[in-house]
């Protein structure tokens, strides 16, 4: 990576701890990082970041390990038989990069979403959605030019995700990214499998997102009619 670890504290923010900088030593090592290029987007949970690997753009997450919304995380996961319990917020951390892995890992190819290639402790690297540097807009910053057509697509989105057994459970305008009037989905670290005690009313609240979204846009659509073709495939 060819960057000291004051550089890289730097390239942080100052947020995260040694043993994060440690974990990103070793992806270096393994080959799925060439070097961090710039920050991409912060939040409570995770920092999101530029790189690359190979000649190729890819995303770096960082969730933080002190998460303020931590707890939130717990329903999310909490019945989710992928992962065993854990004994610590470090623990539930490591947990929730690889749920976001492995739901990325299940649902790409059947629809449009980051590829995920590693996740290590509390790193996830995955594909870069954008170009030269500059990530695509999320669709609460870059209105469709037809929303009808694109609320069509979201639809098929939330149905191809339900088809491989996953609801996201966070869906709507703030995470989907906008590349070229065509919906990528992203943050599916929320995601659940439809045996989930919660599957159901996740499912219900992300329709329900979508439609209110494309309502304001002038799209005549009803949240029953979305969930029974959700639904019935």
């Amino acid at each position: 990576m060819k960057k000291s670890e004051y550089e890289l504290r730097k390239i942080h923010g100052g947020v995260f701890d040694k043993s994060t900088l440690l974990s990103l030593e070793r992806l270096v090592r393994k080959g799925y990082i060439d070097e961090l290029e710039s920050i991409i987007s912060t939040g409570k949970e995770a920092n999101v970041y530029h790189g690359c690997m190979r000649e190729k753009e890819i995303a770096v997450k960082i969730y933080a390990i002190d998460a303020s919304s931590f707890k939130n995380m717990e329903r999310y996961i909490l019945g989710d038989k992928r992962f065993r319990r854990w004994r610590n917020r470090r623990q539930l951390i490591y947990n929730w990069a690889q749920k976001e892995y492995k739901n990325l890992a299940r649902v790409h190819g059947f629809i449009d979403c980051p590829r995920p290639h590693q996740a290590y402790r509390n790193i996830l690297v995955m594909d870069f959605i954008g170009r030269d540097n500059i990530p695509a807009p999320r669709l609460k910053d870059s209105p469709p030019k037809n929303p009808k057509e694109y609320f069509n697509k979201i639809v098929c989105c939330i149905k191809g995700m339900h088809e491989r057994g996953l609801v996201h459970a966070d869906l709507s305008e703030y995470n989907i990214l906008n590349r070229g009037e065509n919906p990528v989905i992203i943050d599916l670290s929320t995601g659940v499998l439809l045996d989930h005690p919660l599957a159901g009313r996740f499912l219900e609240r992300d329709v329900y997102n979508i439609c209110r979204y494309f309502r304001s846009r002038g799209v005549d659509c009803d949240e029953r009619e979305v969930l029974a073709e959700v639904k019935n495939g």
